[in-house]
């Protein structure tokens, strides 16, 4: 995921063509992947900075916040 893995400070690039979406796509398709939308309210960055997946300083740093919850997520799925 290159929102996670990226530290530089930019926003994420969108895709610009059609071509270049379907190209994407395909990509998804083909890995059995999907896209999901996760909203997360200021309790739950709470939770994060507490299980150490997030620091404080981080709260607002969309790419950290988005790291953290990836991190989580994979853990949570990983442990039985």
């Amino acid at each position: 995921m290159s929102l996670a893995n990226s530290r530089s400070g930019s926003k994420v690039r969108r895709p610009q063509t059609p071509a270049e979406r379907m190209r994407l796509f395909r990509k998804r398709q083909k890995l059995h992947r999907q896209v999901v939308k996760v909203e997360v309210d200021p309790r739950e960055v709470d939770a994060l900075i507490d299980r150490g997946y997030l620091e404080p300083k981080d709260r607002n740093d969309l790419e950290a916040l988005a790291a953290a919850v990836n991190a989580c997520f994979s853990d949570d799925l990983m442990t039985p």
